[in-house]
């Protein structure tokens, strides 16, 4: 029985051990480009599609995104890099008709294109697009509809962005 105990005891010490270790590698490693860039400034994203609002739901998502990895810090003095983004187009068509020939179904588009730059020089940029139906049968929430596909667009472009960054890290 002594064996048992002594045995358990020792894998919960081994166990402990090996869960901070990995703990301290996982701080160590912040930032991209082996950590030259550890700070972003998140400028609001340039619109040049007609769609009102669409920069802040863009920069909110890439904002949240990217401080909820750890990896930066975000706006903050002094910054290592700036990612600036410009939202090039946003379009919305008919995606399906009722039987009356009524749009019943949306698809909202956007494409944006992304510059990383440090010290004023580009250091890589990307363009992602993404698309999405939204619900259009009620004239009084297809506003509502479309802003909250736009909203998870965002947030999509953003995921597909950050994971682009941890293949580079």
């Amino acid at each position: 029985m002594k064996i048992h105990r002594l045995l358990s005891a020792s894998l919960l010490v081994c166990a402990v051990l090996l869960i901070s270790g990995c703990g301290y590698e996982l701080v160590r490693d912040k930032g991209i480009y082996g950590g030259e860039i550890m700070s972003l400034n998140i400028p609001v994203f340039t619109n040049k599609s007609l769609e009102p609002q669409v920069s802040g739901f863009f920069t909110d998502a890439f904002s949240m995104e990217l401080a909820g990895s750890g990896l930066f810090q975000i706006n903050t003095a002094g910054a290592d890099a700036t990612l600036q983004g410009t939202i090039v187009s946003v379009i919305t068509g008919p995606g399906a008709l009722s039987a009356a020939g009524q749009s019943v179904q949306k698809t909202a588009t956007a494409i944006i294109s992304l510059t990383l730059t440090k010290e004023d020089k580009v250091v890589k940029t990307w363009t992602f697009g993404d698309a999405e139906v939204y619900d259009a049968t009620s004239i009084n929430l297809e506003d509502f509809n479309r802003r909250a596909a736009l909203q998870r667009i965002a947030a999509r472009i953003a995921r597909r962005f950050h994971s682009q960054l941890l293949a580079v890290h």
